[in-house]
């Protein structure tokens, strides 16, 4: 089971059999510190204008290359989310 599943478990126990977080998420084998993580949303479009820009004026440059670049611009993704987005397009 991945974490969103077990999170629904847990609130269904705690909802349901009106048990604490702590003993829900020890039952079902969660840490609490995935029960209480809020995901943050990120707008990927500055930087894929950017990238596409990058690359439409520089050919012949690659993923490494346009990544050391934003880096330079002071965009503060790391290497593994600007590859995703440079699959992306």
């Amino acid at each position: 089971m991945n974490a969103s599943q077990l999170k629904v478990l847990v609130t269904k126990l705690v909802d349901d059999y009106r048990v604490s977080i702590r003993k829900a998420s020890a039952v079902v084998l969660l840490h609490r510190s995935v029960w209480y993580y809020k995901p943050k949303n990120r707008d990927e479009r500055q930087i894929l204008m950017r990238m596409n820009e990058i690359a439409s004026t520089r050919v012949r440059y690659g993923f490494w290359r346009i990544f050391t670049l934003l880096r330079r611009e002071g965009f503060k993704d790391n290497h593994e989310r600007v590859y995703r987005l440079y699959r992306k397009d």
